[in-house]
């Protein structure tokens, strides 16, 4: 769910009944909320006869905001919403597609919502136009479990905004490792097979491994033709004022 946190009070109160502080009892009931319109989704589904041949996908943009005050928890993932760790970007993605996806099975495969577009055309039989190219892939061979890992190489996040200390970043990941380049100059290094919480930086232990995704990834960005923070020709910097001489 999404800020502001609005909820409806009667769903509400029985969180506060259960002690909970206003902010909590309020994103619970909004939580349960949203569990409600899904059930009534599947519901009308399964009144107009559609349920089983209908594709439901849930999953989210972005992980839940973190923080003091924050009613959301990402752990053991670090951080949350704008931030570029794990507590920001992973989240979770639900399919059901009745004979196709077998029930409770998972899958650890890193996918992305730029798939979603070429596997929902597929599934609809839509021919996507070869002259625009796509940035995700289908995910149909994986969902229906005919494979267990997808042909890319790499995924990449890009967010060029003064959001949160210390600035714009972009994000690649390949394989286990994760690099984030601030573009103010910091660089962060990550293996999330032994550091899912990413707690330990290894940019400076593996300088090699830095130089190599940064120059993927950038080579990447610019083939996107992404848009890169970039000084200001017209920043002045304020300059401090003189100090009056002592009487």
């Amino acid at each position: 769910v999404h800020t502001p946190i609005q909820a409806i009070d009667e769903v509400a109160a029985k969180y506060r009944q259960d002690g909970k502080a206003e902010v909590n009892a309020k994103y619970a009931a909004m939580v349960e909320s949203v569990d409600d319109a899904c059930r009534s989704v599947l519901e009308t589904l399964e009144s107009l006869n559609l349920l089983e041949n209908t594709v439901i996908i849930f999953t989210s943009d972005n992980g839940g905001l973190d923080g003091r005050g924050r009613p959301t928890e990402n752990a053991p993932l670090r951080s949350g919403k704008g931030y570029p760790y794990e507590g920001g970007i992973r989240v979770p993605m639900l399919v059901r597609w009745p004979d196709k996806v077998t029930a409770g099975t998972v899958s650890d495969e890193p996918v992305c919502s730029i798939d979603l577009l070429p596997t929902i055309a597929r599934i609809a039989g839509v021919a996507l136009d070869d002259a625009i190219e796509i940035d995700g892939i289908e995910l149909n061979d994986l969902l229906m479990g005919k494979t267990k890992s997808l042909s890319r190489d790499r995924l990449s996040w890009h967010f060029p905004h003064y959001r949160h200390a210390p600035g714009p970043y972009s994000i690649i990941r390949q394989g286990d490792w994760k690099l984030i380049h601030y573009y103010e100059g910091i660089q962060e290094l990550y293996n999330l097979k032994d550091d899912l919480g990413e707690s330990r930086d290894l940019a400076r232990e593996r300088p090699e491994k830095v130089s190599a995704l940064e120059k993927t990834l950038m080579a990447d960005l610019r083939a996107m033709g992404a848009r890169l923070p970039r000084p200001n020709p017209n920043y002045k910097p304020r300059r401090p004022k003189p100090a009056k001489p002592k009487k």
